[in-house]
């Protein structure tokens, strides 16, 4: 990767030096590449595999059309004629192996960062922070909770289930603004983007986290465009009724058809995916097409969208939580689940994902 390349991505990353940006959203606005691509399984035999049985089984038929004088030499040459146009004809597919990265990978990016360019520029780019300090024995982040003591009689809770994400709302006192507290709780396990914990402990943790504070302030949640994410609204909103629950995640749509970084897990099995496709259409409310993607194992990761763009659907999703009505006085008109969408602005610099469109519910 070009230094000056690089350069002009912080440019754009940070908004003209305007904003802080953690390393990890640095690594996936700077992509050369990714793809991700289920596993799929052998079909058919070999070239070599076919005309090995063929020729054999063909030049035997021949023989026994000349030398066997009690058979009719047309039916084992006609038979031979139909085992060659048959290994002609077959088609194989070779089995191939799930793929899911970014290029370059995060590791390569973050050696190249923290030790190439830092040796040669004395540090980080200006405006970049490394979102991945020290870890506890958990493999969770020591600093991503950071904020939440400081905040005197706090208006709302932000709850982040992504690192880098956390790391940029804190560095440019996002939820400060609104004297919200920032909750982070983490999705995935350790250092892996790959190693999501089961649903319903991220749940429990959330619950834990937004409990920690005053029944009754408003959670803006921002997460994944994954399985978790898109189950832990609802969830969070039949747990605690009386809060005003804003969702400001990356929906499924809006990443199946732009240019999102697209990631995905280890394939799960038929019976799970089929269960996890019946859940996301059920509780979550998803479309069977973004059901079956999110099943399937894809996922996008809230790091990669633009930091422009998630600061000015942060700043919205807490200007909205702070004027909602109270979902007690609301409940039973049905007024709480119709107030309509938090739609997400259509400002997306290349080379980051297209956003336009994306909606989230914003309903208690």
């Amino acid at each position: 990767m070009h230094d000056l390349r690089l350069r002009r991505c912080v440019e754009r990353a940070t908004d003209g030096g305007r904003l802080t940006v953690a390393l990890t959203q640095l690594w996936y606005l700077s992509r050369t590449g990714n793809s991700a691509r289920p596993a799929v399984a052998r079909r058919g035999a070999p070239p070599g595999l076919r005309w090995l049985v063929a020729l054999p089984t063909a030049a035997a038929l021949v023989a026994c059309a000349v030398l066997v004088r009690a058979v009719p030499a047309y039916i084992p040459l006609t038979a031979a004629l139909g085992v060659l146009v048959a290994a002609a004809v077959m088609r194989h597919r070779p089995a191939r192996a799930a793929v899911s990265e970014v290029q370059p990978s995060e590791d390569t990016f973050r050696r190249l960062m923290t030790g190439h360019w830092t040796r040669t520029y004395g540090g980080l780019p200006e405006g970049v922070v490394d979102d991945r300090p020290a870890q506890d024995t958990d493999g969770r982040s020591t600093t991503a909770r950071g904020g939440a003591a400081t905040v005197s009689r706090p208006r709302a809770v932000v709850l982040c289930t992504d690192r880098a994400v956390s790391v940029f709302l804190r560095e440019n006192d996002i939820p400060g603004r609104f004297r919200a507290v920032l909750v982070h709780v983490p999705e995935r396990t350790g250092s892996s983007r790959y190693g999501a914990r089961p649903h319903r402990e991220v749940v429990k943790e959330a619950l834990r986290g937004i409990d920690g504070f005053r029944a009754g302030l408003p959670v803006v949640v921002l997460h994944d465009a994954g399985v978790h994410g898109s189950l832990l609204v609802p969830l969070l909103r039949v747990a605690r009724p009386d809060r005003v629950v804003v969702d400001a995640g990356l929906p499924v749509a809006v990443v199946r058809h732009n240019r999102a970084v697209r990631l995905l897990n280890a394939a799960p099995s038929a019976a799970a995916a089929a269960a996890a496709a019946e859940e996301l259409r059920t509780v979550a409310g998803l479309s069977e097409e973004d059901a079956a993607w999110l099943a399937e194992g894809f996922w996008s990761p809230l790091a990669a969208v633009p930091p422009r763009l998630l600061e000015t659907v942060a700043v919205r999703a807490l200007e909205h939580a702070l004027t909602a009505p109270d979902p007690a006085t609301t409940h039973r008109s049905g007024a709480a689940r119709n107030q309509g969408f938090l739609t997400w602005p259509g400002q997306a610099p290349a080379p980051g994902p297209d956003t336009s469109r994306t909606e989230g519910t914003n309903t208690a």
